[in-house]
This record gives structure tokens, C-alpha cells and sequence, in this order.
């Protein structure tokens, strides 16, 4: 039977608002490393492989999913939004090259010069992150609602989450559940199977609390 209960792209708001969160804060994690820490350097830079590999993943899967049936279904004109979608993504992409570049001759290094390069890339990439995000909120979010249904917006997260190992999936709703208000905690729950919520919305905040104990170097 095919299914005729809309999409709510709610949820993206709080996908969003992860990512806004952890790129913003990576510039400091990265000061807060002493020249020479290379064991420090190696956590942060495996915080900024993370988010940047669960970055890739809800770009691939709009690639993927959302972008096609929204220019199949979408009224005429939305075109140009959809381009500049596809295009944001692709700057985006340069610019995280750039970040995993710079993290890895860092995290050989742990030196000064090593680490402005860095920061210089995290600079680079966290307007162009923030004006896609944005764009995206504004003006593809009615357009999914509008045009799938809640059973094809569900496969553009279920898409996204196959790309990541199992082991992550506690680190990535701690993430992800970090600061909700309880509006999106309550939509974030509805979308995900109850036996998997019980275990991450527990787990998640613990492991995600120790996540960040070792970014800081306080572990």
C-alpha cells in the first residue's frame, strides 16, 4: 500500500544544528592543543574525521535520494535551488579535503605551523558550511514536506546512517541529542525504531560526555 503521510523535514533542523556545533568548536579544540601534544592532536583530529565523515554521509544520501525526486516533483523554478544544493555540496566537499589534509600533517607534526594550516582550512570551510545549511532550511525543507512522503523522507536518514559502523552510532546520536529542545527530541524519537532509541538516547549522551572529556583533555 503505498504510503500517504507527508515527510517532516523538522528533524533537519537539529542535523543542522550538530554540525553548526561541532565545526564551530573545532578551531578552538584545536588551540587547546600544546605544541608537541601528539597524542592530544590525534583525538582532535579524529573528532574532525568523524564529523566530517557523518557530514559526508547526510550529503551523499541527499545526493543520492532527495535531490532526484525533488526535481521530478517539484513545481518549475526550483531548479535553481537544487543547483545551488548540488554546487554547495561540492564546495564543501573541497574545503573538508582541505580540513583532512591539514588535520593529518598536523597530527604527524603537532606544531605551530601545522596547526594555523588547519585552522586556516576550518576558517575556510565554516562560512561556506553555514551558508548551505541555511539555504537549506529555507527554501528545500517545504519542498520536501511538500513533495515526499514520511516513508521516502525516512530512507534519506536510514541512507546516511548506513554509511557509519554500528560502533559509532552511540557517539552520533549523543551528538545529535545534545541540546534538543524537547520538541525535536520528541520528532527525532519518533523517527528512529523504539528498541534502537531506548539504547542510544541512554548510551549517547554518556558516550558523547566522554567524547568530549577527551577533546578538551580532561579524560
Amino acid at each position: 500500500m503505498t504510503d500517504t503521510t507527508r515527510a517532516d523535514s523538522r528533524e533537519m533542523i537539529a542535523v543542522h544544528d550538530m554540525f553548526r556545533r561541532e565545526f564551530s568548536a573545532s578551531p578552538g579544540l584545536v588551540e587547546n592543543v600544546s605544541p608537541g601534544d601528539k597524542e592530544h592532536a590525534a583525538v582532535v583530529a579524529d573528532h574532525l574525521a568523524f564529523v566530517s565523515q557523518l557530514l559526508h554521509a547526510h550529503h551523499g544520501a541527499e545526493d543520492a535520494l532527495l535531490w532526484p525526486k525533488l526535481e521530478q516533483r517539484a513545481p518549475e523554478g526550483t531548479g535553481t535551488l537544487l543547483t545551488m544544493m548540488r554546487d554547495d555540496h561540492e564546495e564543501i566537499d573541497r574545503r573538508l579535503d582541505a580540513v583532512t589534509s591539514a588535520a593529518a600533517a598536523w597530527r604527524a607534526a603537532a606544531d605551530a605551523s601545522c596547526r594555523q594550516g588547519l585552522l586556516l582550512a576550518l576558517h575556510e570551510l565554516l562560512p561556506a558550511l553555514d551558508r548551505h545549511l541555511t539555504a537549506e532550511e529555507s527554501g528545500a525543507l517545504q519542498l520536501i514536506d511538500a513533495h515526499l512522503s514520511a516513508d521516502e523522507w525516512a530512507q534519506v536518514g536510514h541512507h546516511g546512517l548506513a554509511e557509519l559502523p554500528p560502533e559509532a552510532h552511540a557517539l552520533l546520536f549523543g551528538m545529535l541529542l545534545h541540546d534538543l529542545g524537547p520538541e525535536l527530541y520528541e520528532l527525532v524519537k519518533r523517527t528512529v525504531p523504539a528498541d534502537i532509541f531506548d539504547v542510544v538516547s541512554v548510551a549517547g549522551p554518556r558516550e558523547y560526555a566522554r567524547h568530549l572529556r577527551l577533546l578538551q583533555g580532561t579524560a
